[in-house]
C-alpha cells in the first residue's frame, strides 16, 4: 500500500542518514590530523600542546565518540550544526549558501541534458544505420569516457582563455553557473541519449505502433506522439538517480569554475579539517542524494503499473 511504501522510505532516510554520519564521524577519529591542532596552526603563531587540549575539551574531541556523536544530532535535530573552525561563520547558513549554488548548477545541467538527450537520441534513432548515427554514436563514447572535469578544464582554456569568448569568474546570474552546468551535462548526455535511441527502437516495434501503423497513421506521428513520450518515460527514474549522482560529482567542476557550492565547501572543509562543517555538508549531501532516488524508485513503480495497465489493455 501507499502508507507501508511511505514507511519504508521514511526508515530507509533515517537508516542511510544515520550510517553516513557515523561514518563521517569514525573517519574523522581515526584521521591523523586533530582538528583542534588544525585549528591552532591557523590562529595561532605559536602553540604549545596544553593549549591544544584546551581546545580539544572546549570542542568536546575529548568526551568518547558516542557522547560527541548524541550531542552533535541533538543539536542538529534543533538545525544547530555549531560554527565553522576555519571561518568562524554559522555552519546552517553557508551550507545553505552552498547548497543553493549547488542546485541552480545541477537542475540548470539537467535541463541541458534534457534538451540534449531528446534532441541527439532522436537523430540517432532517424538517422539508424546513416553516417551521422556513426558519428553521434562515437562521440557519445567519447563523452562517457571523459569526466567532467576534463571538459570544465577544456571549456575554460578554449572558450575563456583562448578565444576570450567569455569570462568564467564575473558572469552573474544563469550565466554564472552556465559554464558548470555545460559540463556537468555533456556525460548524461552521451550516456542517455543512446539508452533514448535503442528506447525508441524498442516502442516503434511494439504492438501499439503496429495497430497504430495499421490505422494509417504515419510514422513521424507515432513516433512523435507515442513511441518519444513512452521511451523518455523508461528513462525518468534513472535521470533522477543521475541528478542525486551529479549533485555528488560536481565538487571538482565547481572548484574549477571557482562557485562556492556544496562539493567545493566539502572539499576546503576536508583540507582546514573543519569538523562541523564536514558533518553537516555530508549529512545535507546524504540527504538530497537519498531524496533522488526515492523519486526515482516511486516514479518507477509508477511506470511500471503504469506499463501492466496498458499491457493489460492490448
Amino acid at each position: 500500500s501507499t502508507g507501508e511504501i511511505f514507511i519504508s522510505k521514511i526508515s530507509e532516510l533515517i537508516l542511510t542518514l544515520f550510517l553516513v554520519t557515523i561514518i563521517s564521524f569514525l573517519l574523522m577519529k581515526i584521521s591523523p590530523v586533530d582538528p583542534a591542532e588544525a585549528y591552532s596552526r591557523r590562529t595561532f603563531s605559536m602553540f604549545g600542546q596544553d593549549q591544544v587540549e584546551e581546545l580539544r575539551e572546549q570542542m568536546g574531541l575529548n568526551q568518547p565518540l558516542f557522547i560527541q556523536y548524541g550531542n552533535w544530532v541533538r543539536n542538529a535535530l534543533h538545525l544547530d550544526f555549531g560554527t565553522s573552525l576555519f571561518n568562524g561563520h554559522d555552519v546552517l547558513a553557508d551550507v545553505s549558501s552552498a547548497m543553493g549554488i549547488t542546485l541552480a548548477i545541477v537542475l540548470l545541467a539537467a535541463l541541458i541534458q534534457a534538451a540534449g538527450i531528446l534532441l541527439i537520441g532522436s537523430l540517432c534513432y532517424w538517422c539508424h544505420a546513416k553516417w551521422l548515427d556513426t558519428l553521434l554514436t562515437a562521440l557519445c563514447i567519447v563523452g562517457v569516457s571523459l569526466p567532467p572535469f576534463f571538459f570544465a578544464s577544456t571549456f575554460i582554456d578554449i572558450f575563456a582563455v583562448n578565444f576570450r569568448w567569455l569570462s568564467v569568474t564575473s558572469n552573474s546570474g544563469i550565466l554564472r553557473y552556465l559554464p558548470a552546468a555545460i559540463c556537468l551535462s555533456v556525460s548524461g548526455i552521451a550516456f542517455y541519449s543512446q539508452l533514448l535511441s535503442k528506447n525508441i527502437e524498442h516502442e516503434m516495434n511494439e504492438d501499439y505502433a503496429m495497430y497504430a501503423r495499421c490505422r494509417g497513421l504515419p510514422e513521424s506521428h507515432i513516433l512523435i506522439h507515442h513511441a518519444i513520450p513512452h521511451a523518455l518515460a523508461g528513462l525518468v527514474p534513472s535521470f533522477l538517480q543521475m541528478i542525486g549522482i551529479s549533485l555528488a560529482g560536481s565538487a571538482i567542476v565547481e572548484r574549477i569554475f571557482s562557485l562556492p557550492g556544496l562539493g567545493y565547501t566539502i572539499i576546503d572543509s576536508v583540507l582546514y579539517r573543519d569538523a562541523p562543517m564536514i558533518h553537516a555538508t555530508i549529512l545535507f549531501l546524504a540527504f538530497f542524494l537519498v531524496l533522488c532516488n526515492t523519486l526515482a524508485d516511486i516514479l518507477q513503480r509508477f511506470f511500471q503499473k503504469g506499463q501492466e495497465n496498458r499491457e493489460a489493455s492490448v
